[in-house]
This record gives structure tokens, sequence and C-alpha cells, in this order.
């Protein structure tokens, strides 16, 4: 429903009147009729409620914007074993979560035996169906100041993010899916030498070639660890994944 026109002088004293904000049409996914919508602009914030038969648009603030949506109920359900944080990013929940040193059988293309090593402690992090892991170079428990490094598997960028071949599509990230997905990237994939360089201060070409020292029993030395550049702050802040488009 459109605004009646306004005459100029009531357009500069009242420039909000210059927009025509209309309700939100009904899908057909909604079995109601919404009684209040808000439409947000570059320059303003709207709120259009249902007056009578019509509706009225006004402007609100962000201020007031953000305190009535902090009276809804929110709730991140049962989060995986050791998450470390929660967030979002572009519209969409984030999990980051501490990993200890587990076994691991990783596949290795061309290589009918796998490798069954010990991984270093690693942080694991999803948001919608963008990973990224990271290793730590330390047993302790993880602080928001602790360095990442860069995980000692191929097939992972700088980023952390993971290049998972013939494995996708994988599911999206959520406190149900995190340590299954894990498990798909460790041992459900193969991988290959793709993104296999500067990832082993002691085998800096290809760090698949470390894990012929290793074994199950065999924790992985924490100082063959490349660092990351970045700290466990960097990633629960969601700096992983803002400002580009979530995979």
């Amino acid at each position: 429903m459109d605004l009646p026109e306004q005459p100029p002088d009531e357009l500069r004293r009242r420039p909000w009147l210059r927009r025509t904000p209309r309700p939100i049409r009904q899908a057909l996914v909604i079995d109601r009729t919404p009684t209040i919508q808000i439409g947000i602009f570059a320059d303003a914030i709207y709120l259009t409620r249902r007056q009578g038969r019509g509706w009225v648009s006004y402007p609100i603030s962000a201020e007031d914007l953000a305190a009535a949506l902090g009276k809804l109920p929110t709730s991140s359900g049962l989060l995986p074993p050791n998450t470390l944080g929660t967030g979002t990013v572009n519209g969409q929940r984030f999990y980051v979560v501490a990993v200890p040193p587990r076994p691991a059988a990783l596949r290795i293309a061309g290589r009918t035996r796998p490798y069954t090593i010990q991984t270093p402690p690693l942080i694991w992090a999803g948001c919608g169906q963008d990973y990224r892991i990271f290793a730590l170079a330390t047993l302790d428990w993880p602080q928001r100041q602790t360095p990442l490094a860069h995980a000692p598997f191929p097939n992972t960028y700088a980023s952390g993010a993971i290049c998972w071949g013939s494995t996708e599509p994988r599911p999206v990230a959520a406190p149900a899916t995190m340590l299954h997905v894990l498990d798909l990237y460790l041992e459900g994939s193969c991988f290959n030498h793709h993104l296999a360089q500067q990832r082993s201060r002691s085998k800096p070409r290809n760090v698949m070639t470390r894990y012929r020292t290793l074994s199950v029993a065999t924790p992985y030395p924490l100082d063959d660890l490349v660092p990351a550049g970045h700290d466990l702050a960097w990633l629960l802040a969601g700096e992983a994944w803002r400002g580009r488009g979530v995979q």
C-alpha cells in the first residue's frame, strides 16, 4: 500500500516519506500474515505495521531495532564437545571446535594402504559449507591468543580452507555434523600432492613424506608445524569467512 502523496515542504522536513515501502508478499511457505515487517535500506530502517485493514510505515533507529530483537529467545542447541566458540558471518552460523590428538588413517592417492598417524591438536571450524582446519603447536588448552599453525595435511590452503575434490558436496556446518565432517575430511577423502608444500618444517616440499616416520602411537612433533600467521581470536571473530561469500 503506497503512502499518500506529500507536499514538497513535508518531504524536506520528513525525508523518509519519499520512500513507499510495501509489505512483503506472502510466500507459500508462510501460513499466516505477519503483523510487523522490517525494511533495512542503505540509509534508514523502516518498520511496517499492520493497522486495521492496511499498513503504516515509519522509521526506527538501529538501537531500537537491536533492543527489540535482543528480547527474542535464541539458543545454539547442543554443541559438539570442546566447542570453543560460535557466531554468525554473512547470515550463517559458524562453529570453532578444539580436537585433541587423535588417530587418523590418511588415504593417499596411488597408495594401497593408508598412513595411520596420530594428529597434532587441531582446530576445526565451519561456516555454511566452508570448513577451515588448523593445528596447535601446544598441548595446553587453547586461549584466544594461542597462535594457529597450518594443519600438516595436503589439500589445504594457506587460509585453512580445504580442497575437497571428489568428496563434495559436504554437509552444512551444524552442531550435529561438525565432527562427522572432520572424519569425512581426514579418513573419508583421498589426499593427493596438491597443496602439500610448506605444511612441515622438516619436509617443506611434501608433508606426506613426514608420515613415513610416524605411527598411531607416535605423537606428531609439534615443532614441525608451520605457523599460519593468525591466532585463535582471529578465527573466533569469524574473520576467516568475513568479506566473502560463505561456500
